[in-house]
């Protein structure tokens, strides 16, 4: 028994767990620290709850920035517009900025599977209304199954999958590979709490500094 657990691809419960997927700095060195691999899984679906009226927008955005160096950034179903000027103020590629509105769940499951399908997709950030474990379990296949063909020369050979959806309505299972819930922390900062993960359970969330971008959403447009 021993000689079994001393083998590199044996994974202590107590310990973080070899990385599965390849993987890319979050940005954070703390998050980077609490994750298997030490950045966010691509090949992988990511997953991350938040208040309503909000998106981890903060959290996400080293990870939108290199990613638009390397390829198409695609957002899907997201419930606000992003200010395209305020995105690009903060390094990101807004020429290979995409966003596609849909009317329901089933309709961004399906627009997600035929974009994982696209190898000059780097990032695809898509919301869910009401994620199921069916729902989670396809886009897990999905982001598995994708690979990149994109312009950096290879820094991503697959894409970034990132799953948001507000806390209300999160799936109490799922199968994304990584869970966090993201809680604003004022102006200044973000709390964010690692649900799921390869490893051992991490009962305190990590404290970042995360300064608020300025105008990152436009203002809702008026219905009639």
């Amino acid at each position: 028994m021993q000689s079994v657990l001393q083998r590199n691809d044996v994974w202590r419960a107590h310990q973080l767990a070899p990385p599965a997927h390849p993987t890319h700095p979050t940005g954070w060195a703390a998050l980077d620290a609490a994750l298997p691999g030490g950045g966010w899984p691509l090949r992988a679906l990511v997953e991350c709850s938040h208040p309503a009226g909000t998106l981890a927008w903060r959290l996400w955005l080293p990870a939108l920035r290199s990613a638009s160096a390397q390829g198409q950034v695609v957002l899907l179903g997201l419930p606000l517009q992003p200010n395209a000027a305020a995105w690009a103020a903060h390094g990101i590629d807004t020429p290979r900025l995409w966003c596609v509105h849909t009317d329901d769940d089933a309709q961004t499951l399906w627009c997600a599977q035929q974009l994982l399908g696209c190898p000059s997709v780097a990032l695809l950030w898509l919301h869910l209304r009401h994620p199921t474990w069916a729902a989670t379990q396809r886009l897990q296949h999905a982001a598995h199954q994708a690979r990149c063909s994109t312009d950096g020369g290879g820094a991503w050979p697959a894409p970034l999958v990132l799953l948001s959806v507000a806390e209300a309505h999160a799936s109490p299972s799922s199968a994304a590979v990584l869970r966090l819930h993201v809680q604003p922390k004022g102006p200044e900062g973000l709390l964010v709490w690692v649900r799921k993960r390869r490893g051992a359970p991490r009962h305190h969330p990590l404290d970042l500094s995360a300064p608020w971008p300025w105008c990152e959403w436009l203002p809702p447009t008026p219905r009639n």
